[in-house]
């Protein structure tokens, strides 16, 4: 392709992403963590139900509103049971048709397929319902309707928007197989009998019987906004119960605003310090990779603008594993031209076949990391969804990138030599591949030991914990005094303002606390918080309301976080083994986990709380450990094949030497970016820093010493 095509190309793709960037207020929503939302309080009506029953009942309205909340297209929700009761706390961010969420997610969804009978008296089996007007009226009509149904919408199988023969708005759904042999034989029996379709005890529609219907219906007369609730709370299942709202509040920032300035300013002065090193080595090289890293942003939050993609925390970690895999590609591009000088070629050859030969390692780093991201979408939490949602967007971003924004600009200007950081070094790390095994044997021990003793303390995501509506007697006070006031209490805390700014009022979200019988109660919880406020110098305030707070990842949402956590590895390992050798996809894994428990150990004894920040940063470093691992994979694949008759120890060997600058730099760019965030992002996002932190210097490590020495195992043994 001409450089003219390419360079077009190239201006087009920019062009388009700033258009869909601007303005970035407008264009990007922004979750409860940096930007607020909507809260609201339902309490479910369980007067009616078996007090044993009534429990489970409030359980699973609240699995049904986070279904709900979803489809509705707000992304990272919050939705928990609130207090011990029949309370239920929902908090939405960047909705702008609150009515309509109001509506969606307190309509009970009861759906009926019924005969419609004649006659004046009510007897016991029929009940009056209003419903849609006869032909050439306007006012409602009353149906007199039978109380069972053949069907119910626990029957659906699936709800669609459709349209009827004129092609106006209906709703299409499909019954399940015995549901739909039922409801077969009960039409074929009613032949040219009058059918309704009630939903929540009102006849959405009415049709003659003119056949036998099987597993299909549809429901008309239907407005378009009608249509599109009626699918979502079809598909997201009838609520047990009734519901009313018992109160609804605008809330905060739970990062704060302070937090968001200073997260921003830590991450703009690391991307500045990774700008001047990539600068500094490279030198007009550098050049080069900067402008691909810009692009790859650009493209990047054009295509979240588009779609678009709510951003929080994590879905920022997903942005910054995306951006250090652009970084890592450069450098992996940049090393590779560097070998192929040192071979007398000349930088044009050099150029095309540097980019010819790292082609495959970036596919095979990016197609592992697109696996995770699938399966942590398709089976994971919301917040874990944003994560992956994020990074996919950026890892087709970077492919376009590095591989054509980067060649051409090196076929443009060349490449400028530069002296290697670490070459032609021997050294033989197979044959301290065993002490390492065996000494990350020991730290891993002692980890699982540290964790079973002090335990891993669980933040208010996956514990829940206590929530205190504070009110302040003026309104001096802000989120960040009270962030700052309640830092020093163990566990992580969240702080949101609570309603308009003139009610000074907060709402402090906060673990547990124990009490002198060893028990957690929310009375010592409350203490621990007044007394941190008072000791601060904060203004006089009054504590308004107090409730428990039960998790926002429930057990159901934990074992659907691990389950994708386990399919990622797993399919992971597939790939690997089924592209390099089984036993490299075992070392690869064994890299991870080690990287994860360590990372986890260092949680525990710093005494960080595993939230969902630091989960979304545990994540990053999966992300990150296995495309370590993978460069040193591809390269020893490479080296196989010219390296006939040597050991596979050998060839692993002269494989981590070669890439071993690479590696380097690699860790030490994004060190420098994250351990910004982490002296200067501010409290709130420390723990998400210092995870990141940890698991950079463990994956290093494991990507040159567990990794190789366990893709070797098998040949040792059998010798």
């Amino acid at each position: 392709m001409r450089i003219r095509l390419r360079v077009l190309i190239i201006a087009v793709v920019v062009g388009l992403s700033l258009w869909t960037i601007y303005p970035v207020q407008r264009t990007i929503p922004l979750g409860l963590d940096l930007n607020g939302g909507v809260q609201l309080i339902l309490r479910v009506k369980t007067e009616n139900i078996e007090p044993a029953k009534r429990n489970e009942t409030v359980d699973q309205a609240v699995e049904i509103i986070d279904r709900r909340v979803n489809a509705l297209g707000v992304a990272e929700p919050v939705v928990t049971r609130y207090g011990s009761d029949d309370r239920i706390l929902v908090q939405l961010p960047g909705v702008s048709d609150v009515e309509q969420a109001k509506r969606v997610i307190k309509a009970t969804a009861q759906l009926r397929l019924t005969l419609v009978e004649a006659g004046n008296e009510v007897p016991a089996r029929l009940e009056l319902l209003p419903g849609p007007a006869a032909p050439g009226r306007t006012d409602s009509a009353i149906y007199l309707v039978q109380r069972d149904a053949p069907v119910s919408g626990t029957d659906l199988r699936d709800a669609r928007a459709s349209v009827d023969e004129f092609n106006r708005p209906a709703v299409a759904f499909t019954l399940t197989p015995d549901a739909g042999r039922r409801f077969g034989e009960f039409t074929e029996r009613h032949l040219h009998g009058t059918l309704a379709t009630v939903l929540d005890n009102r006849v959405a529609s009415i049709a003659t019987i003119q056949s036998r219907i099987d597993d299909h219906g549809r429901i008309v007369g239907v407005s378009r906004e009608e249509m599109l609730e009626q699918v979502i709370t079809l598909k997201s299942g009838a609520l047990p119960a009734d519901m009313e709202f018992a109160a609804d509040h605008a809330v905060g920032a739970s990062l704060g605003r302070d937090a968001i300035r200073s997260g921003i300013a830590a991450s703009a002065g690391g991307l500045a310090l990774v700008g001047l090193f990539m600068l500094a080595y490279y030198r007009r090289s550098g050049v080069n990779a900067l402008i691909s890293i810009v692009v790859n942003l650009l493209i990047l939050v054009g295509l979240i603008a588009f779609i678009p993609v709510t951003m929080t925390l994590p879905g920022i970690a997903g942005l910054v594993l995306t951006i250090g895999m652009g970084v890592d590609s450069n450098v992996l591009i940049f090393e590779r031209i560097r070998e192929e000088l040192a071979r007398a070629r000349s930088v044009r050859l050099a150029v095309a076949a540097g980019f010819d030969r790292v082609w495959i390692t970036i596919v095979d780093t990016h197609v592992t990391s697109l696996i995770a991201a699938a399966l942590l979408f398709q089976f994971g939490t919301s917040s874990i969804r944003g994560f992956a949602t994020t990074l996919a967007i950026g890892l087709v971003a970077n492919v376009f990138t590095s591989v054509f924004v980067s060649r051409t600009l090196f076929e443009i200007t060349g490449f400028s030599p530069v002296r290697p950081l670490l070459a032609g070094t021997r050294i033989r790390f197979s044959r301290w591949g065993r002490h390492a095994v065996i000494a990350s044997a020991f730290v891993i021990v002692a980890v699982l030991t540290a964790m079973i003793v002090r335990g891993l303390p669980l933040g208010i995501d996956f514990a829940g914990g206590t929530a205190a509506i504070v009110e302040f007697a003026t309104p001096s006070a802000t989120e960040d005094d009270i962030r700052r006031a309640v830092a020093p209490l163990p566990g992580d805390e969240v702080v949101q303002r609570y309603g308009p700014a003139g009610d000074r009022r907060f709402m402090v979200r906060i673990p547990l606390a124990s009490d002198a019988s060893g028990g957690e109660t929310i009375d010592s919880a409350l203490s621990r918080l007044t007394n941190a406020l008072t000791n601060s110098g904060l203004p006089a305030f009054e504590v308004v309301e107090r409730e428990l707070v039960s998790a926002a990842i429930g057990a159901d949402l934990q074992r659907r976080g691990i389950s994708a956590a386990v399919a990622s590895l797993a399919a992971i390992s597939a790939y690997i083994a089924a592209r390099f050798r089984l036993s490299f996809a075992v070392g690869a894994i064994a890299a991870t986990s080690h990287d994860v428990l360590v990372t986890l150990g260092a949680l525990a004894l710093a005494g960080y709380d595993l939230s969902l920040n630091v989960t979304a940063a545990l994540l990053t470093i999966v992300g990150y450990s296995v495309n370590d691992t993978i460069v040193v994979f591809d390269r020893v694949r490479e080296n196989a094949k010219a390296m006939r008759g040597e050991s596979l120890a050998a060839v692993v060997d002269a494989s981590v030497n070669q890439t071993l600058s690479r590696t380097v730099i690699t860790a030490g760019v994004t060190l420098l970016s994250v351990l910004a965030l982490y002296l200067f992002g501010g409290e709130v996002i420390r723990g998400f820093a210092f995870t990141m932190l940890v698991g950079i210097v463990s994956g290093t490590y494991s990507t040159v010493f567990i990794a190789s020495s366990i893709a070797v195992l098998p040949e040792r043994w059998s010798r």
